[in-house]
């Protein structure tokens, strides 16, 4: 027999320690019950590892230390060093920060709308002033120029006095203004009649236009009503607008105008309604010429009528007499004069 055994083997010592060839023993060594202090040798298995070096204890060396385990193992004894712990942030201040970030951008925000509206506000407030674009042809703009105070002032431009219902005017006889003296060619004042529904002015005596026989005349009437029956009604106000339009145009059988001798009838542009009638009057038998304008405004009806007559002692007849050629301008004028007087009393 060998001296390493029965079976002649070769010296062996796998685990290090003791004598050549021999068992390696099951207790720990002398002076060292649990190892070699500090070596991080498992207890009867041969030194481990230097501490720090990273190899597994009791098999041999380990691998060198990395830069982050050289200061710090942290590892369990005899299982080499741990990792370096990897820093965590804190999570009470990520959410602070989180917040403090939320709240700056919303600042932001709202400035930013305040900007905005104010720049918005200060700009419908002082609009600029844009130029006036010229015409397409690349002419320099017109220059608007102020309007003219010493003009006529348009004769459809009149209105009444106050707020409707009116009453008929103590003093029809203002109508009478010396423009329209001078139109009509007035010769006396007018005579005023005054009642509860109706007032008038009439001014008889006038000299008749150019044209007609020396012994001729003319007449201008004015008058105002509002309606019999209820004087603030509109709708009956209206209803003897119409019966009146009838009348003058000769419509009614009982009219005085005849329906034959009209020559012009048309609307006009005053008050609520105005009709302007260029007719033939029947006066105790004699056909004369005559203007008449009817005018409506809210519950007053107004009717002016212009004539030229014969007079007695001539011998002229109808066929010579006519009115004027500018008798609608000289109606138009009289009738708003008589609009104006409305509510004025």
């Amino acid at each position: 027999m060998s001296e390493n055994g029965p079976y002649n083997q070769p010296p062996q010592n796998p685990y290090g320690g003791g004598e050549p060839g021999g068992q390696p023993p099951y207790g720990p060594p002398q002076g060292a019950p649990y190892g070699d202090p500090g070596t991080g040798g498992q207890p009867g298995y041969g030194p481990g590892n230097a501490p720090g070096t990273g190899g597994q204890p009791g098999y041999g060396p380990g691998y060198p230390p990395g830069p982050e385990q050289q200061m710090y193992t942290g590892g369990q004894p005899g299982y080499g060093p741990g990792y370096m712990p990897q820093p965590q942030p804190p999570k009470s201040g990520g959410k602070a920060v989180a917040w403090i970030l939320g709240i700056g951008g919303a600042v932001i925000v709202v400035l930013l709308i305040a900007v905005v509206a104010a720049v918005f506000i200060n700009g419908q407030n002082n609009p600029a002033v844009q130029p006036t674009a010229g015409p397409a042809t690349g002419q320099e703009p017109t220059t608007t120029t102020e309007p003219d105070n010493d003009s006529e002032p348009d004769p459809n431009t009149a209105a009444p006095a106050g707020e409707p219902p009116y009453a008929v005017p103590a003093e029809p006889c203002d109508v009478l203004t010396d423009q329209v003296y001078a139109d009509f060619m007035l010769t006396e004042a007018g005579y005023k009649s005054v009642q509860d529904s109706t007032a008038s002015c009439r001014s008889s005596l006038a000299d008749a236009p150019e044209g007609n026989p020396e012994d001729s005349y003319a007449s201008l009437r004015v008058e105002y009503a509002v309606p019999y029956s209820a004087s603030d009604s509109l709708e009956a106000a209206e209803d003897d607008y119409e019966y009146n339009l009838e009348y003058v145009t000769g419509a009614n059988d009982y009219s005085a105008y005849l329906a034959e001798g009209v020559e012009e009838s048309r609307e006009v542009d005053l008050g609520d309604q105005a009709h302007y009638v260029l007719t033939t009057y029947d006066y105790l038998g004699d056909e004369v010429p005559t203007a008449v304008l009817l005018i409506r405004t809210a519950n007053v009806n107004i009717q002016i009528e212009y004539q030229v007559l014969l007079g007695f002692l001539g011998d002229a007849t109808v066929d010579e007499l006519s009115l004027p050629d500018d008798t609608e301008d000289i109606m138009l004028n009289v009738g708003n004069e008589a609009l104006a007087l409305v509510g004025s009393a």
